[in-house]
């Protein structure tokens, strides 16, 4: 049996980057027409905001490592699983079926903890789904 189709790995750009983006555009804007002092409490805002949005993406990110607990954990169970497949219980039809069910749930979830794994990678180095990167995004702290 084939294994069930998962969603692929892929973030959009993060909306807070371009939010942030336009916080620093109207602090400049507001600097541009004179008004300093709310030109530096804005952008103080947006900073102070930032760094916490970027700490918030890298505790997210630390918490989907848990992919390779998973991963590791899955290479005992599918294994002892094809072992007991060469030995009697591989032989009887229902043991041998319900140790293929192992198998495949198995390989499941290895490619569910493979997206996770993908996912963590883009939180970390701040890449969107369609590959860019930049000054804008969290993992870049731009």
């Amino acid at each position: 049996m084939a294994l069930s189709p998962l969603p692929q790995p892929g973030l959009p750009a993060p909306p807070w980057a371009e939010f942030h983006a336009e916080l620093r555009s109207l602090a400049r804007g507001l600097a541009a027409a004179g008004d300093e002092t709310a030109a530096a409490r804005l952008d103080a805002a947006n900073e102070r905001w930032w760094a916490r949005q970027a700490e918030w993406m890298d505790a997210v990110a630390e918490s989907m490592r848990v992919h390779h607990d998973i991963n590791n954990a899955l290479v005992g169970v599918s294994g002892n699983a094809q072992l007991l497949m060469l030995g009697p219980a591989g032989k009887d039809p229902k043991g041998r079926e319900r140790l293929e069910v192992i198998l495949r749930e198995s390989g499941r979830i290895t490619q569910a903890a493979r997206v996770l794994g993908e996912l963590r990678g883009q939180l970390r180095s701040g890449t969107t789904e369609d590959g860019a990167e930049g000054g804008d995004h969290v993992g870049s702290r731009g």
